[in-house]
């Protein structure tokens, strides 16, 4: 077997760059999260105070702001339960695509509805 004296700092460095950059990667989702968030609570509350106004709100300004405040795909594929966290190191290094089960199957009207709501959500 190959020995060498700097292996293990090797593996120690890689492990601890890994480990690192997956923090850092959801530090910054996190922070996005928020952000978007935030963004979607200004605009709804902008929204309701118009609305509490004796101005009226126009058609195409209240249109643009509800597009705003749409939930991301990310979301949506979250609450449909299509993005899921049985993954496990064999099924990624083999290839295999995730196994649905029994409930997690996606029906054919259900399918047409989420292709349907994303053409919205691109427009």
């Amino acid at each position: 077997m190959f020995s060498n004296p700097y292996l293990p700092h090797v593996l120690y460095a890689v492990a601890l760059t890994s480990v690192s950059m997956n923090l850092v990667s959801a530090r910054k989702e996190i922070e996005d999260e928020r952000a978007r968030r935030q963004a979607q609570i200004s605009i709804l509350q902008s929204i309701k105070e118009q609305l509490q106004s004796e101005k009226p709100l126009s058609r195409e300004e209240l249109d643009r702001l509800k597009r705003l405040a749409r939930p991301s795909e990310k979301d949506i594929a979250l609450r449909a339960g299509l993005v899921g966290d049985d993954v496990t190191w064999g099924d990624i290094f083999s290839g295999k695509p995730p196994v649905l089960s029994r409930d997690e199957e996606v029906s054919k009207w259900d399918q047409q509805e989420l292709d349907k709501l994303k053409k919205e959500l691109e427009k």
